[in-house]
């Protein structure tokens, strides 16, 4: 390292030694000097780690962190990760993630909890939020609520519907005026018109009036039933997704955005490659 000499740099420190904000600027200089990059023939250039001394602060490629450690750029660990509980005495973890929309600061939350085992919370703002631009795949999954009659401790779950493929479902229950019932699938699930048929293809349709005989008939997105006036009707069309994403985009389709059912893994869980793989 190239030698440089910094006047009025203090050296020796005792605990609890409060320095002026003179001996703050030169130690910091000096520090930011020990820890450039290794360019013995520069002693000018400007150190990607700035240490703000007085706020506790460590920026790396930011002059102005924000934080205890504040990072402009990506991160690499080849390590595990620990962090001491602080949140109620739960959180084992938090990442915060800061973004800038109209002047303000919007908060993107990452937390891991210990309160029930193998517990991750995902929070956009103070909301739990969950957003998946890509494919969900899982071991098993259910809605997990507290219970709406026990209550206390007590919680609720049922399972996901799954099956072997991309379906979606849809229902309702219409009383037929004059014998006659028309449902506008679009209207009925408060999408945009068009919508459903740019989204289903290969649709089952069942009505069912309990005690009556009834007919129908789905054209396109319009189900029409007809029967007794009067006749309370339960209707509901299970169709199968044709999007563009289940098509091109998710890796749990093929080309023509079928699911695919059987695939052989060439990976461990964790992405480690398997010995047969190798």
């Amino acid at each position: 390292m190239a030698q440089q000499t910094f006047s009025g740099v203090p050296g020796d420190f005792t605990a609890g030694q409060v320095l002026t904000a003179a001996e703050m600027d030169k130690l910091r200089e000096f520090l930011l000097y020990l820890i450039k990059d290794g360019d013995e023939g520069d002693t000018g250039e400007v150190s990607p780690v700035i240490m703000d001394l007085g706020n506790d602060r460590v920026g790396i490629n930011t002059v102005l962190p924000y934080e205890s450690l504040d990072v402009y750029g990506n991160i690499g660990f080849n390590a595990e990760i620990t962090a001491v509980p602080h949140y109620n005495g739960n959180a084992i973890g938090y990442i915060n993630f800061h973004g800038y929309q109209g002047g303000a600061t919007q908060y993107r939350d990452l937390g891991i909890y210990n309160g029930r085992q193998g517990r991750m919370a995902l929070f956009d703002g103070s909301t739990l939020a969950v957003t998946i631009d890509g494919a969900l795949s899982k071991g098993s999954g259910t809605f997990d609520i507290v219970h709406p009659i026990k209550g206390g401790d007590w919680r609720l779950r049922h399972s996901f519907i799954e099956g072997p493929q991309a379906d979606l479902i849809y229902r309702g229950t219409v009383t037929l005026s004059g014998g006659t019932a028309t449902i506008d699938l679009d209207e009925a699930s408060n999408m945009t018109d068009g919508t459903w048929e740019a989204l289903c293809r290969d649709p089952w349709t069942m009505v069912a009036s309990s005690g009556n005989a009834v007919e129908w008939v789905l054209d396109g997105s319009t189900l029409t039933i007809t029967g007794p006036a009067g006749a309370v009707c339960n209707w509901m069309v299970i169709a199968e997704r044709q999007d563009d994403h289940i098509k091109a985009d998710s890796p749990i389709a093929d080309d023509d955005g079928h699911l695919i059912v059987e695939y052989e893994r060439v990976e461990k869980v964790y992405g480690t490659p398997d010995e047969a793989a190798a």
